[in-house]
């Protein structure tokens, strides 16, 4: 089945104070129900049911000719307390877990940038030796956090001091539905696959989920 190639990017809770009877938080959360609908549950089931921080926001993601698919959900302004608690369950539950600070990272379309994600322009690969690198031997791919803003972990575009929790990570066409072709941007052991999994920040009081297929 061919999806249409169209992104949802939506930012709420930003400026207001999400109050659980406030009925722009309600709405939001009918959208993001919709949302984590149109993707199959053994990508998404393990997301949020509902979203309940005060400050948050989510990106839907269906743009196929980008391999550009899946759902990601930040949550800012975390309390300490409740990281530490999802930082514990993480340590049993992941695969693998890295720094956003480490030196070699796979990353998943790692060439999108802030211009040519916003306006939907060709994606240039300025360096194919990161495509295939030795490095990359036994990583499991991560998402680039290009809806985060934030540049100072270079090309993963999220701060210096996230922990980085893979909980499943497969090579290969999973997920038929979407007609997937192989990713450029990818090494040739992963033209396709998906990834689920959290990113965390005590610095930042963040936490960010993500669940995307390429």
């Amino acid at each position: 089945m061919e999806m249409k190639t169209i992104i949802y990017v939506l930012y709420f809770c930003l400026l207001i104070n999400c109050k659980p009877n406030n009925q722009f938080l309600i709405k939001t959360n009918n959208d993001y129900l919709e949302c984590k609908n149109k993707f199959p549950k053994r990508l998404v089931e393990y997301l949020p049911t509902k979203l309940t921080n005060t400050y948050c926001s989510y990106v839907c993601s269906e743009v196929v000719s980008r391999n550009d698919v899946g759902l990601k959900v930040n949550n800012y302004n975390v309390d300490i307390s409740e990281i530490d608690s999802i930082a514990t369950y993480l340590q049993s539950k992941s695969i693998a877990k890295y720094s956003s600070n480490d030196t070699c990272l796979l990353i998943v379309n790692r060439f999108e940038t802030l211009d040519s994600y916003e306006n939907r322009e060709d994606i240039i690969i300025k360096d194919s030796v990161k495509i295939e690198r030795d490095c990359y031997k036994n990583l499991y791919p991560v998402p680039n956090f290009i809806e985060f803003r934030n540049h100072s972990a270079k090309e993963l575009n999220i701060g210096p001091d996230f922990d980085i929790y893979v909980l499943e990570a497969k090579s290969g066409n999973y997920f038929k539905e979407y007609n997937l072709k192989p990713n450029p941007q990818m090494p040739n052991n992963w033209k396709n696959g998906y990834s689920k999994g959290v990113a965390l920040s005590r610095e930042e009081n963040t936490v960010i989920y993500w669940a995307i297929v390429w």
